[in-house]
């Protein structure tokens, strides 16, 4: 699902695009007159698109943007770039009209997947007529609840492009809740099999997950043996998906989960002092890239870009 809130981020970086269009490009090839013929061409086009946005939002009774289309403009002609929160608050009507479209399209692929769900389950767990239809229900509650969830980003004023890059994570987990429900239907052996399939599942995601940010940081620091076998439980403790009864082989000590911060805090402890020197520049030549990036296409990098970043290195 989280494809459909590309494409609204696409949307949004489109329109960054059209706006911005002239500011990306190099130097024409031909005559001076004709590159500055070419130049103002753009301009004009540059100026009448975000006149557009601007108007958009003005004709559907929002009011004038915290930073109308001038000062965006302003800030890309003097060289500060523009705030990508700024555009994403002017094209927020446009992406009102064809969220519904989007909510369509995630839709038709949330029931298929809802359906294999509910045929899988029918399968593994024996479910009779009843208990298919109350499954079905709760997905299709689960669905609307999605909807609105998908949609609101685009209909809240002060939501932020940050916001609309958290509502295509949250659009992944879009059975959250499946197994308080299952287990309210199932009892016995049934039920017991049903605890152990989706433990298995979730521990196959968090080692994944774990194996995957340790070999992440492993290419920036070059851990030794000891420092990935103590630094995997870090990570698996870090995972959305880790709850402590996991049975993770080799695990021992403490066991709570860790938030994003402290898991920081833990892999700092584990390195030494050249590791996290090396750690810091790879950080800071991250932020440097990303802000060569960004100023390339006319904009500057927002100031929470490390939220942008699972790691956070």
């Amino acid at each position: 699902m989280h494809q459909y809130i590309g494409v609204l981020t696409g949307a949004v970086l489109g329109a960054i695009g059209a706006i911005l269009f002239g500011q990306s490009l190099g130097p024409d090839q031909g005559s001076q007159q004709e590159r500055a013929e070419k130049a103002e061409h753009q301009l004009r086009v540059t100026q009448a698109e975000l006149r557009r946005f601007e108007g958009i939002r003005i004709r559907a009774g929002l009011g004038r943007p915290e930073k109308g289309a001038r000062d965006i403009m302003e800030d890309i002609r003097e060289g500060r770039g523009a705030d990508i929160d700024d555009i994403f608050a002017i094209t927020k009507p446009w992406l009102r009209d064809i969220s519904p479209v989007i909510n369509l399209m995630r839709s038709k692929e949330e029931k298929e997947q809802f359906s294999r769900l509910v045929g899988d389950y029918t399968r593994k767990y024996d479910l009779h007529e009843s208990q298919q239809k109350q499954l079905r229900q709760w997905l299709d509650a689960r669905a609307n609840e999605n909807a609105l969830r998908f949609a609101g980003v685009v209909t809240d004023e002060s939501s932020t492009f940050y916001d609309l890059i958290l509502a295509g994570k949250e659009a992944e987990q879009n059975i959250d809740g499946i197994d308080q429900f299952m287990e309210n239907q199932l009892t016995g052996e049934t039920l017991e099999s049903f605890r152990a399939d989706r433990l298995l599942e979730k521990i196959k995601s968090v080692e994944g997950e774990a194996n995957g940010r340790l070999n992440n940081l492993d290419s920036i620091v070059n851990l030794d043996t000891s420092q990935e076998d103590q630094l995997f439980y870090t990570m698996a403790r870090s995972s959305q998906d880790y709850v402590p009864s996991m049975d993770i082989e080799g695990m021992a000590g403490d066991r709570s989960p860790l938030d994003r911060e402290r898991r920081n805090e833990v892999i700092n402890s584990v390195l030494t002092i050249e590791q996290q020197e090396l750690l810091e520049n790879h950080r800071q030549n991250g932020r440097q890239k990303a802000e060569e990036e960004m100023r390339e296409i006319g904009l500057r990098l927002p100031e929470n870009w490390e939220q942008f970043e699972d790691d956070g290195w």
